[in-house]
């Protein structure tokens, strides 16, 4: 089966258009059509009804259509496995962090890179949780280290074979502007936030927020951000007050006008777990959770 007609099918139906879809593949628009022709023919199925006015997936199009993204994402797998056992990079351990996470894993990898067997190679991303639990959930990351917020969805999708283990379950700080009121407190009460601006990376309009965070504290207002280094930004111009876990400290005490106070009661936002497939083949990943358990055991000593 050619990879290319299945990658041409692919980008038509995603656009159902035969003219956007040539564009994307950088071919004609008669090559498109010969070549989903010549898929058609040797499926001995018809993928698409077309006329002159539009284009549509049949239901045995659609079908193949989420095959076909599998079978692409395989043969690129294999074919980036190949040339590196050519490299002499035979085993490839793909590591992903979210917003908070590089910071936990800063504190293991330089011990993991003195055991790391000779013949593993790293990669490692950072993306934002809910692009990080995506690319987890199709095995395009070996391990991810992240907040538990998608573990639900994980559980759903395979819990036989879903691995994880905690790695931070405690308290988080609140980020104040040193002008703040709030800051003469030794620790903040939650219920003295319905004064204040929230500065989070839950999406949504500022009701939303507000109902997203009824079951620990009120809040006056909410500004949205995207990123912790932003969330730092807004709270160091004082235009509202935010959480983060502790453990990130003092990598943001750059931001001269931040100050951190506990809460009480204690706000637990999320947990931070590295999460695995304990089907997954590749045996870098089970020596790598191997030792990085063993090295929570012992940082908690």
């Amino acid at each position: 089966m050619n990879i290319d007609n299945i990658r041409c099918f692919i980008s038509l139906a995603e656009c159902l258009n035969f003219t956007r879809a040539a564009e994307k593949e950088h071919i004609t628009q008669t090559a498109m059509s010969r070549k989903i022709s010549a898929l058609e023919k040797e499926l001995d199925v018809l993928l698409l009804y077309r006329d002159t006015r539009q284009v549509e997936l049949t239901m045995a199009g659609s079908e193949f259509y989420e095959k076909a993204k599998e079978l692409v994402k395989l043969y690129d797998h294999t074919v980036k496995r190949v040339h590196d056992v050519q490299n002499d990079f035979r085993t490839l351990l793909k590591l992903g962090v979210g917003v908070y996470d590089h910071v936990l894993l800063n504190r293991f990898l330089n011990t993991y890179k003195q055991m790391m067997p000779s013949n593993v190679k790293l990669h490692c991303m950072q993306a934002p949780y809910p692009a990080l639990a995506k690319d987890f959930e199709d095995r395009l990351i070996d391990v991810i280290i992240s907040t538990d917020q998608f573990e639900e969805e994980f559980i759903r999708m395979d819990a036989e074979h879903l691995g994880s283990f905690t790695i931070y379950s405690e308290g988080w700080n609140i980020l104040l502007h040193k002008d703040n009121p709030l800051v003469k407190l030794g620790k903040v009460p939650l219920d003295m936030l319905d004064t204040q601006t929230l500065i989070t990376m839950e999406p949504g309009n500022s009701e939303h927020v507000r109902h997203y965070f009824t079951n620990w504290f009120m809040i006056k207002d909410s500004i949205f951000v995207n990123s912790f280094d932003t969330k730092l930004v807004m709270v160091n111009a004082n235009l509202g007050v935010a959480f983060a876990p502790p453990f990130v400290f003092p990598v943001a005490n750059r931001y001269q006008n931040i100050v951190l106070r506990t809460t009480t009661p204690p706000y637990k936002a999320r947990k931070f777990c590295v999460y695995y497939w304990k089907n997954n083949p590749n045996s870098a990943v089970h020596d790598f959770i191997k030792k990085y358990r063993e090295f929570c055991k012992k940082d908690a000593l």
